[in-house]
């Protein structure tokens, strides 16, 4: 019987519910696939997903099954099966990376809520070393890790991109700033994986309709966070500086570090001579703002780029975990840099010791959701993963300032949060569907 001929007897779908009809050995004298003659030592064995009949050389893989009621117990499968199992595993394990990323990027600030940060430079340094902690326990999940220096590079730019939030709310605000960096990341990583750029190989998926659509209406419900007006304190600004950073979060939404710099404000030394940025005029300070938050944006995008290289000179079974380490060594050793610069340059440095744990915290978090972030990227691409895992943290933190912190309030807020995540449900389903 023809393997290639009769594709009636090849599984319909990947999961399906019940067990496939077997070929009767009578009627099988060669190998489905390679064609070799069945002999005493050359044996047949019957795919128990498929139910085609295989030599041992086309059949020597074995897989889960449990959807064919085999208990979770490996089973025979021949190369094809195998390879469609494997597929469709990788792809489960992407989007619970992608969920993963979700959950933790839209929670990882909230130990810091209410601990002064200043001007965040000795937070970010603390919170490296918790990212770096969390590398370590991933290389001890995996088993293996690789120090590769382009992964230094990936974990720098986004450290780059980290420091640029500072003189972004200075500049813009952090409801601007939020907004552009934020879609000019979901653009630049999706138009990488799309076009190709930086050496990596075109992604392409079944449905580039959907993969479109998918991608359009992410973009649309962030734009829609934009018009969201936070519930802050209510408590007039004392000083002059304070009344400036109250009127840069006045139409700022509830989403990360929004809160860190409030009370970075609030609950620490009293506020210090103005920074560089601030001494720019207007308008151009605000040019300057637009520009940097641009910037952060596309860094953001591209700092996953030596990762994806890396996985294109890998085998196809390559551990998703094994680059964590090297990635997470870059922004930490950048970090380092930047705050053993700024101790020097300031004297003394601007440290909080009441939060050094929470910002440690913070970083572990930050470590598992870029964790998630990362294995979604390499198993479902800068098309569907990137894009996923990058918006999916804006619904998590909403769901923070309604539930728990109150900031989100009033029916013209929630009408514009649920039409937000109206288009937020429906970019993530078309994407999950083009592939």
């Amino acid at each position: 019987m023809d393997y290639e001929e009769d594709s009636s007897l090849k599984p319909d779908a990947t999961f399906t519910n019940s067990r496939p009809k077997w070929v009767d050995d009578s009627n099988v004298t060669c190998c489905s696939k390679c064609k070799s003659q069945f002999t005493l030592l050359n044996r047949r064995h019957h795919c128990r997903r498929c139910g085609l009949v295989f030599c041992q050389k086309c059949s020597s893989n074995t897989a889960k099954i449990p959807q064919l009621n085999y208990n979770f117990v490996p089973v025979r499968v021949c190369d094809g099966c195998y390879q469609e199992v494997e597929m469709v595993s990788q792809a489960i394990l992407g989007y619970i990376g992608a969920i993963i990323a979700s959950v933790f990027f839209g929670s990882n600030y909230v130990p810091v809520k209410n601990f002064p940060t200043g001007n965040g430079i000795a937070f970010a340094w603390v919170m490296s070393v918790g990212t770096l902690c969390t590398a370590y326990v991933a290389m001890f999940i995996s088993g293996s890790y690789i120090f590769d220096p382009w992964g230094l590079l990936g974990g720098s730019l986004w450290s780059v991109g980290n420091l640029c939030v500072i003189p972004i709310v200075k500049t813009i605000g952090l409801g601007l700033g939020l907004l552009l960096w934020s879609c000019t990341s979901l653009v630049t990583g999706f138009l990488i994986g799309k076009f190709g750029a930086f050496g990596l190989d075109k992604q392409s998926v079944a449905h580039p309709v959907l993969n479109w659509l998918g991608f359009s209406a992410i973009v649309v419900a962030i734009l829609f966070f934009f018009f969201i007006k936070p519930t802050l304190n209510k408590e007039e600004p004392t000083t002059p500086s304070k009344k400036r950073l109250s009127q840069r979060y006045e139409y700022s939404p509830i989403v990360d570090e929004q809160q860190i710099s409030i009370n970075s404000t609030e609950n620490s030394a009293p506020v210090e001579g103005q920074m560089i940025f601030e001494k720019i005029p207007e308008p151009y300070n605000k040019i300057f703002g637009v520009m940097l938050s641009v910037f952060s944006g596309v860094l953001y995008g591209v700092n996953m780029v030596p990762m994806q290289l890396w996985k294109q000179q890998q085998p196809s079974d390559v551990n998703p975990l094994s680059f964590i380490f090297c990635h997470f060594s870059g922004i930490f050793l950048f970090n380092t840099a930047v705050f053993f610069v700024y101790s020097i340059i300031k004297r003394p440095p601007q440290v909080f010791p009441q939060t050094m744990l929470p910002s440690f915290i913070s970083g572990v978090l930050w470590g598992v959701a870029n964790c998630g972030l990362m294995v979604a990227t390499q198993i479902l691409g800068y098309t569907i993963g990137f894009p996923i895992g990058s918006s999916g943290p804006m619904v998590v933190s909403s769901l923070w300032s309604v539930l728990l912190f109150k900031e989100i309030q009033g029916t013209k807020n929630l009408l514009i949060l649920l039409i937000s995540f109206i288009f937020l449900g429906a970019g993530i389903t078309c994407l999950s569907l083009s592939s």
